[in-house]
């Protein structure tokens, strides 16, 4: 497993209608946030302690996208 930096931003997926999900990291507690964003604007957000819970939140949130 890749240990990934604080401060680092990853995409994950991007939907049809433009709305992104990154994953970023911080140095403390918790470690992980999941954010979905569309046109500049925050749609969703969790931070998170596990990086694998967080992908896991990233992929049940591109089943499912928010609504405006």
């Amino acid at each position: 497993m890749i240990a990934a930096r604080p401060g680092h931003v990853e995409r994950l997926w991007t939907a049809a209608d433009g709305t992104t999900c990154m994953l970023v990291t911080s140095d403390a507690p918790p470690r992980y946030s999941v954010t979905l964003v569309r046109d500049e604007r925050v749609l969703r957000e969790r931070r998170l302690y596990g990086r694998a819970s967080a992908q896991m939140v990233a992929e049940g949130w591109s089943e499912f996208p928010a609504k405006d």
